[in-house]
């Protein structure tokens, strides 16, 4: 991560990732990332900050909707948390 980026991390409050196995484990959270990069990000260019959150919105309802994941029985998280219900 560039200078600026830690800069901005450090001014808000946070802290970055450590991508450290163990308990603060985050690679749900990396694949989850991965993911949208590959099938959303990767090549557009959006017009507007709203056209940005409009198809955010939409891939994280279907991510946890629709989307099999192989981690959860291939079941959406939605229907895996119903099914733990």
């Amino acid at each position: 991560m560039g200078a600026p980026f830690c800069a901005q991390v450090a001014q808000l409050g946070l802290l970055q990732s450590a991508s450290a196995r163990g308990p603060g484990d985050n690679a749900h959270a990396e694949s989850f990332f991965h993911s949208l990069k590959a099938k959303l990000t990767r090549g557009v260019t959006f017009p507007t900050a709203r056209a940005l959150h409009r198809a955010l919105r939409t891939y994280i309802r279907y991510y946890n909707a629709t989307r099999l994941h192989s981690s959860l029985d291939y079941l959406s998280p939605l229907a895996f948390e119903r099914r733990a219900a």
